[in-house]
């Protein structure tokens, strides 16, 4: 192979990398998912099922990218994180009690079926905080079984909050585990589930998390599988040994604007807009 040929050859695979990338991640991650899935030969109609549809959700999402330009500050800062449980708020109340962050749930997939679900406050409760310039994450429930259920939720997220800023961490949330509809799933596939996550939403300029607390983070999640991405403990008393970049450390939190308990979270971190 001459210069001419290699130097056009770089020019392209560097042109097109995030092509070249994903195209050698999916065939990785088929050839993983070809050999193991829970301890067997996964079969060809369902290795050709899933390969199928992660191709379509990335054509289909391949424009949706987080373009706020920010950086990071390691300060300690304080929020909350709300659902619809917490009913219709007061936003502009909220906003008054000077809060560095809200982590809202965007959505969730049912404890007994496969039935993905927004959540019924998520749009009013986003649109408020980014009209009063409260800096916003999300968070879904999952109980997903398999990676296929996990890409479907994943690209639910994307295509809920793409119109909207959001600045904090995406977050998985998954706390079903070996009950109702998860019974079987083995921690491993939990595991993988939560990387094809957090890297799908990763690879569209979202910063991601996962929420964990006490209990699963010794019984169920490798800790080292996610060194690159930041890590949320629930834990509400007693000293906190795990490290951690957010913590919720209460679930009876109270806020002007919230009728009942809310939960509160303080950060290791805080996020500046440079620009938009």
């Amino acid at each position: 192979m001459n210069n001419t040929v290699r130097e056009a050859i770089r020019k392209a695979i560097a042109k097109h990398k995030m092509i070249v990338i994903s195209l050698l991640c999916l065939t990785f991650v088929g050839v993983l998912l070809l050999v193991f899935k829970d301890g067997y030969s996964m079969r060809e109609d369902e290795f050709s099922e899933i390969q199928q549809y992660i191709m379509e959700i990335r054509e289909k999402d391949k424009n949706i990218y987080n373009n706020l330009i920010y950086k990071e500050l390691k300060i300690e800062t304080n929020g909350i994180d709300v659902s619809s449980f917490q009913g219709d708020i007061d936003w502009e109340k909220v906003k008054e009690s000077n809060l560095d962050f809200v982590i809202i749930r965007c959505g969730y997939r049912n404890l007994t079926n496969d039935e993905i679900h927004e959540d019924s406050k998520f749009r009013r409760n986003i649109s408020e905080a980014n009209r009063l310039g409260i800096p916003v994450g999300v968070y879904f429930y999952s109980t997903a079984r398999n990676e296929l259920e996990t890409y479907e939720e994943a690209t639910f997220v994307l295509n809920l909050i793409k119109d909207y800023e959001v600045l904090y961490p995406v977050v998985y949330d998954f706390e079903l585990y070996d009950s109702k509809r998860t019974t079987g799933v083995s921690s491993d596939r939990i595991n993988d589930n939560a990387i094809y996550f957090l890297d799908y939403i990763s690879s569209h300029g979202y910063k991601a998390m996962l929420y964990s607390n006490n209990s699963y983070l010794e019984r169920v999640w490798k800790r080292d599988n996610y060194s690159e991405y930041k890590f949320w403990l629930a834990q509400y008393d007693g000293e906190v040994t795990k490290a951690y970049d957010m913590l919720q450390y209460s679930d009876k939190g109270t806020i002007p604007g919230i009728n009942g308990y809310v939960d509160l979270d303080k950060a290791t971190f805080k996020y500046e807009i440079i620009s938009k």
